[in-house]
C-alpha cells in the first residue's frame, strides 16, 4: 500500500483513547452520506474511521459504496484489497488488487501486493514474476528490490540475495536493512570484513539496533577477537537485556573461556544467565544443552 495510503490510516490507539468521538464521527458521517448520495468523499473517510478501529466488515461495506461510485479509480480497488488481507481473504484481496491493475497497469503498490499475496501462498515463482515486474516499471523503486531480495534470502538463494541488496544500497546507501541482510550474507560466505563493515555502518545510523550488535559480536567472535566480541555482546544487551541468541551467545563464549582460564569468569553467572535465557524459552535446544554441559563438567 502507497505511503498516501498508509497515512490516512487513523493509528489505533487515539481512537481506542477516544472512543465517544468515534462514534460521533461515526453518525455524523452517516448522516452526511445519507444527505447526499453521490459523494464518495464520506465513504472514505467513514471506511478509514472503520479501518483504524478494526471494524473491517463496516469499512469493507464503506469502501464496496466508493468502488460503485468511483469504478474507474485504482485507488478504491487498492482500499478494497487491503482491507481483504486484513480480513484473510487473500485471493478477494488478489482480485482487487488486479482490477486496480486492469485501471492502471503500472500501480505498483498493487503489483506489489499480488506478489506478497502469492509468497503467502506458496506461490514463490510467480511472486519472483511480479517484484521483477515492478522492478522493471520503477528501476529506482527500493521496495521491489527489497521484496524480491528477501524472498530470496529466506529460501538461501544467497547470490540472487546480495545482487538485490546490492541494488538497493546503490539507489539509497542508507537502507539500513539492506546493509545488515548484506552483512548476514557476507557472514555466512565468511567475509569477515565485509560484513564488519556494513554491520558498523548500520550501528552508526542505528546505535539502539541490539541484533546488529550481536550480529557483530559474532563477527568478533569468530576471528577470535574474544574480548572484543563479550564487549560487544554486552552492548546489544544493554540496549535489549531480553535478547535471547545474544544472552546465549554471551554465555557460550565465557563458558568456552572459562575452560581455558578459569580464574577470568564466573561460571555461576554463566549459569544465572543460561537459566534466564529457558526462562524466555524453554526450547531452547542449544541453552539446555549447554547447561547441561556445564553442569556435567
Amino acid at each position: 500500500m502507497d505511503k498516501e495510503f498508509l497515512e490516512k490510516t487513523p493509528p489505533q490507539k487515539p481512537y481506542n483513547a477516544y472512543q465517544k468521538y468515534n462514534k460521533l464521527t461515526i453518525a455524523s458521517r452517516k448522516k452526511d452520506i445519507e444527505k447526499d448520495n453521490k459523494s464518495t468523499e464520506d465513504y472514505v473517510k467513514l471506511g478509514f474511521i472503520h479501518l483504524g478501529n478494526k471494524n473491517y466488515d463496516e469499512a469493507l461495506i464503506c469502501f464496496q459504496k466508493n468502488a460503485e461510485r468511483e469504478p474507474d479509480n485504482p485507488k478504491t480497488f487498492d482500499y478494497l484489497g487491503y482491507i481483504y488481507e486484513k480480513m484473510d481473504m487473500l485471493d478477494s484481496a488478489k482480485k482487487c488488487y488486479e482490477k486496480s491493475l486492469e485501471i492502471k497497469a503500472d500501480n505498483i503498490e498493487a503489483i506489489i501486493k499480488i506478489g506478497k499475496i502469492l509468497e503467502l501462498q506458496g506461490d514463490y515463482h510467480h511472486a519472483v514474476d511480479q517484484y521483477k515486474t515492478a522492478i522493471g516499471i520503477a528501476a529506482q523503486d527500493v521496495e521491489p528490490h527489497f521484496c524480491l531480495a528477501t524472498l530470496y534470502d529466506k529460501h538461501d538463494m544467497y547470490e540472487e540475495a546480495a545482487d538485490e541488496y546490492e541494488n538497493i544500497i546503490k539507489i539509497n546507501p542508507l537502507h539500513t536493512k539492506a546493509l545488515h541482510n548484506l552483512g548476514r550474507i557476507y557472514f555466512q560466505y565468511g567475509s569477515y570484513a565485509e560484513a564488519s563493515k556494513n554491520f558498523q555502518t548500520v550501528l552508526g545510523l542505528e546505535p539502539e539496533n541490539a541484533d546488529v550488535w550481536n550480529d557483530l559480536g559474532s563477527v568478533y567472535e569468530i576471528t577470535n577477537n574474544i574480548s572484543e566480541a563479550i564487549s560487544t555482546y554486552g552492548r546489544a544487551l544493554k540496549v535489549n537485556p531480553f535478547h535471547e541468541e545474544t544472552n546465549f551467545n554471551l554465555s557460550n563464549i565465557q563458558y568456552s573461556l572459562y575452560l581455558s582460564q578459569p580464574q577470568s569468569v564466573n561460571i555461576d553467572d554463566v549459569i544465572g544467565r543460561l537459566n534466564f535465557v529457558l526462562s524466555m524459552n524453554p526450547y531452547n535446544k542449544k541453552a539446555q544443552k549447554l547447561l547441561d554441559e556445564i553442569k556435567a563438567s
